[in-house]
């Protein structure tokens, strides 16, 4: 192991730790094309393994394991929604890569048995096949990280759709509940299906996304459906069973969108099985903007450590490294052209 890499493990372990340094964890990198499905049906056997694992077992001078502080990490194909497609539902891509899930379950609830995915489901063996891939392909360029998964509620709202949800907490409350406990399962048997083949790095694993590594198997999970619900039916309804998917893994980091599910943070700050908090910064006209943020990533920063993720001008890095606490943050910042352009004047 080069001195480089022993360094870096130790500065990403005190992060988790939220050991007192003397800097963050930073990393700049640009917006990356990747291959697409759109306006179609999306089945399994459209993800051909050669095509959705392009060149990323070539040698090239422009890959590198280290980028800033983090690592390069890859993942199988994430802009598939692969837990709503392993538990049932049929997948449609549209325009600029958006992609969702049809409704599964009937009237009655009916198909409610088959969300748990047995090891003959076809988008499971797909999402393997693709880990596999990246895992023989591996130049040591890069980390192998388990994909994209989203939560049990977001499940819950793919196999119902949202308003169906919304109604069913009051007039289905038990099927509601056994549909999260069944999602929650399905969630850990996905993950550790990946981690069965994903080698570790040094003893520990990074998890989707944040190129960040642990010491240890990390999940990365999220709530985005949640973000209807008051932080009193959060904690109530669905925090059981996104706890139960935390206390699975040695580490546990939960997204949370800054205009979307941010109400949530004071409920999770209480989670013992919760080691840190992402931000993903959503940069829509009405959302908050980093400024505004910097409070409540300084409260976040008192209990949990925090990883704040998306598109950010330099300028904003900077704001967010000088305003914030170094011990137990990291900075995954996305730089679009438009943004370098903004740096430039």
């Amino acid at each position: 192991m080069t001195a480089k890499v022993e360094e870096l493990l130790e500065r990403h372990a005190a992060f988790w730790r939220r050991d007192k340094v003397d800097r963050p964890l930073i990393r700049l990198q640009p917006l990356r094309e990747r291959p697409r499905l759109e306006n179609t049906e999306v089945t399994p056997d459209m993800l051909d393994v050669d095509a959705f694992t392009p060149q990323i077992g070539k040698r090239d001078l422009r890959k590198h394991l280290i980028q800033g502080d983090l690592f390069h990490c890859e993942s199988a194909f994430p802009a598939i929604p692969w837990m709503e497609a392993i538990i049932g539902c049929e997948i449609h891509a549209g325009a600029n890569e958006a992609m969702w899930a049809k409704p599964a379950l009937g009237p009655n609830f009916e198909g409610l048995e088959n969300i748990i995915p047995d090891d003959s489901n076809p988008w499971l063996g797909k999402l393997l096949a693709l880990t596999q891939a990246l895992v023989e392909a591996n130049d040591g360029s890069y980390l192998v990280t388990h994909t994209l998964m989203r939560g049990p509620i977001d499940m819950l709202s793919a196999l119902l759709g949202d308003e169906r949800m919304g109604l069913s907490f009051y007039d289905a409350p038990a099927q509601v509940q056994e549909i999260l406990t069944r999602t929650t399962e399905a969630f850990i048997k996905v993950a550790k299906a990946q981690y069965a083949i994903i080698p570790p790095f040094h003893g520990g694993y990074a998890p989707w996304l944040y190129s960040i590594w642990a010491p240890g198997k990390v999940i990365r999970l999220q709530s985005d459906s949640a973000s209807q619900l008051s932080p009193r039916m959060y904690q109530e309804q669905i925090l059981p069973h996104d706890r139960k998917i935390m206390s699975s893994f040695d580490y546990a980091i939960l997204d949370l969108h800054s205009a979307g599910t941010l109400h949530l943070h004071q409920v999770l700050l209480k989670v013992e099985e919760l080691d840190a908090l992402s931000i993903t910064l959503d940069r829509y006209e009405n959302a908050p903007t980093v400024q505004e943020l910097i409070p409540i990533f300084a409260a976040i920063l008192k209990a949990k450590s925090l990883l704040i993720y998306g598109e950010m001008t330099p300028q904003e890095v900077e704001l967010l490294k000088s305003s914030l606490p170094a011990a137990g943050l990291a900075i995954n910042a996305l730089v679009t052209e438009k943004l370098l352009w903004q740096r430039a004047i």
